[in-house]
């Protein structure tokens, strides 16, 4: 499989991690990274490598089922059942417990009396809930000691387990924490939920390594490349490749099949194809990354009602990231209620938080939120100028997801503006959460205040208006204070003035003061 080009480094902690296993102690891994990067496909490929033996690796995706108590306990059982008799080509035909009885008893009678026992709780009026997750998770146990296997149990998208039990990991942490011979292997695409589940707050914290999975680093993505395409590309059309999925190996296989059609076609291969490739992988009807961002779309917004108004936020914030009070004043709604439909999209993971910014996590996705939500009009790729423009826009989206500013250029700022103007500095967000300011401090009774514009666009008008009015509502608005605004790009005529009205110090990037 081409996704492992870049993966042996994973796959090999996952073995280092069996070995430890091996041993006689126990491994619970949290496998982490966006959807289509190659989770589940590094799970199986773990599982078809080392399953058998005396290890057993049952695997199910969350989101394959109807995450209730019985579809839960029935996919929890068959996969195991499955496993443990090498039943790994399961028929699409849903398996009712009448059969998955008869497949127990088939193995033993210990399995048949225990799937029989969770099966008649399960068929009774008034349902004893904590039993039979109890009985789920001491499951694999059992089956573990009376044929003498260590058990890894996969499990693929786990953030949906929240679905199936308010209780559920407080029962399986407490069924499962003293097992000796069973260990979970989990992942998830949702990062803002995922992470949860294993924060100080809940029940797993602690219990579970964590491994991140990214996109591929320049080389990697090169050797995907040359693996994918036969004819070959320069240096320069893979770093184009590269740059514009962020090392995403479904991203570049999708337009890497797109590149190996046009070449059949034309015979040729150039800059200018590999570009309209990328643009119709992203924009056109067939295109695999339009297909997938669609779909992204309709399962993270499917929970929601006003998806409208959900969209319309993600148009926003794919033309520039955005504070909260920033994206409540463009929205035209209280901060509170911007506030709740910011909180929402955050848990889709479509967005996340960079310091005081909201964005739009992926670039590319950003890219089709853009065009898409703005009328674009497939036949414009047609057109040589248009089409040429629409690339440019989309590079300058990705020079500036690289360079706003984060956390490194945010400790940065600090520190040099801390030391030009003798003052210690900090982010500041109000006790309710509505307004937030970049850095803030205090020197001899007087604040310093300060909005850091990191982007490739000059500072306009309404950047300065909404800087001075999230002040003035601020705890800081009757205090003395000095107003700071640095902008990587410069300010336009407008902003300049208003700025001077207004009493804000304009600084250039090197946070050298504009005068004039």
């Amino acid at each position: 499989m081409l996704v492992f080009v870049n993966r042996k480094k994973e796959l090999s902690i996952l073995d280092s991690y069996w070995d430890y296993i091996k041993s006689g102690r126990r491994i619970n891994l949290a496998l982490f990274g966006l959807r289509r990067i190659g989770k589940t496909e590094i799970l199986l490929k773990f599982k078809e490598r080392k399953d058998g033996g005396k290890l057993l690796i049952p695997y199910f995706n969350m989101q394959k089922i109807v995450p209730d108590l019985n579809n839960f306990s029935k996919q929890f059982i068959i996969e195991i059942l499955y496993t443990l008799t090498s039943k790994n080509k399961k028929t699409e035909k849903p398996v009712t417990w009448d059969e998955l009885l008869v497949l127990a008893a088939k193995i033993g009678d210990m399995e048949g009396a225990y799937v029989t026992k969770i099966s008649n709780i399960l068929g009774q009026r008034k349902i004893d809930e904590t039993a039979v997750l109890n009985m789920i998770f001491s499951f694999p146990e059992k089956i573990a000691e009376k044929h003498n296997f260590k058990v890894i149990y996969l499990i693929d998208e786990f953030q949906e387990i929240l679905n199936v039990h308010k209780h559920i990991l407080k029962i399986m942490r407490a069924v499962t924490e003293k097992q000796k011979d069973v260990n979970y292997w989990v992942s998830g695409s949702v990062f803002t939920v995922f992470e949860e589940l294993f924060g100080y707050k809940n029940p797993f914290f602690g219990q579970f390594k964590k491994m991140k999975l990214a996109g591929f680093d320049r080389g990697s993505s090169h050797e995907l490349i040359e693996e994918l395409l036969p004819m070959g590309l320069d240096d320069a059309q893979k770093n184009i490749l590269h740059d514009f999925t962020g090392g995403q190996p479904y991203y570049i296989t999708a337009i890497g099949e797109r590149i190996i059609q046009e070449y059949a076609v034309q015979k040729e291969l150039y800059e200018g194809i590999v570009k309209y490739c990328i643009l119709e992988e992203l924009f056109g009807e067939t295109g695999k990354i339009n297909e997938h961002f669609e779909y992204l779309i309709d399962v993270s917004l499917s929970r929601f009602t006003n998806k409208e108004l959900y969209k319309k936020m993600l148009l926003y914030l794919s033309q520039q990231p955005d504070t909260l009070s920033g994206i409540s004043h463009h929205m035209n709604m209280p901060s509170g209620e911007a506030y709740s439909y910011v909180k929402a999209l955050l848990k889709t993971d479509l967005i996340l938080r960079d310091g005081n910014l909201y964005r739009i996590r992926d670039p590319l996705f950003e890219g089709w939120i853009n065009k898409l939500y703005l009328g674009l009009d497939k036949l414009m790729l047609k057109d040589k100028k248009i089409f040429e423009r629409m690339f440019s826009e989309l590079q300058e989206k990705y020079v500036r997801a690289s360079t706003e500013l984060g956390k490194a250029k945010e400790y940065e700022f600090k520190a040099r503006l801390g030391k030009k103007f003798g003052v210690m500095l900090k982010q500041y967000t109000s006790s309710d959460g509505q307004i937030e300011l970049d850095l803030i401090g205090e020197k001899k009774g007087e604040m310093y205040i300060f909005e850091v514009k990191w982007r490739n666009k000059s500072v306009n008008i309404k950047d300065i208006i909404g800087f001075v009015g999230k002040v003035e509502k601020s705890s800081f608005a009757s205090k003395k204070k000095k107003l700071f605004v640095i902008s990587k790009s410069g300010f336009d005529k407008k902003a300049f003035e208003t700025a001077k009205k207004h009493r804000v110090i304009c600084l250039d990037k090197n946070i050298n003061r504009i005068s004039g």
